[in-house]
């Protein structure tokens, strides 16, 4: 879940691998593709939208990418999937198959990562490998 810089709003990821925007504290949902692109967020953890549509390999099933951050500076995304990679993109990400660097170290599917407050650490967790971690970014 992220919310909007002026928290006004909400997005989210749902298991059915739908992205949905809501406005707070109502919870109504915002539909309009228009009204959506308007809105600045003060995170983006979203594996969903326009905006990290590069982010996905080419045959990719939808659970192939398990998570993603991006910088607090908003300019790089930092993804976690199935077959144990990091991988770092330029964000927004919106072209499909974009350039990216590749980091290996998890022996199986990355769970979950996050930058640090300055963002010059990543942090992901690994699933099966029951492992953190750590990764310096230059």
């Amino acid at each position: 879940m992220d919310f909007s810089a002026d928290s006004r709003y909400i997005q989210v990821s749902t298991g059915a691998y739908k992205r949905q925007v809501h406005e707070v504290p109502l919870g109504k949902q915002i539909t309009d593709p228009a009204a959506i692109e308007k809105i600045t967020w003060a995170t983006w953890t979203s594996i969903l939208g326009d905006e990290v549509l590069g982010i996905w390999p080419r045959n990719a099933d939808k659970a192939d990418v398990n998570c993603a951050c991006v910088t607090h500076a908003g300019l790089n995304i930092v993804t976690g999937d199935d077959f144990g990679l990091v991988k770092l993109f330029d964000f927004p990400c919106t072209e499909k198959f974009a350039k990216h660097k590749r980091y290996f170290g998890h022996s199986a599917h990355v769970t979950n990562i996050r930058f640090s407050h300055d963002d010059k650490y990543a942090v992901s967790t690994g699933g099966d490998d029951c492992s953190v971690f750590v990764w310096r970014c230059l």
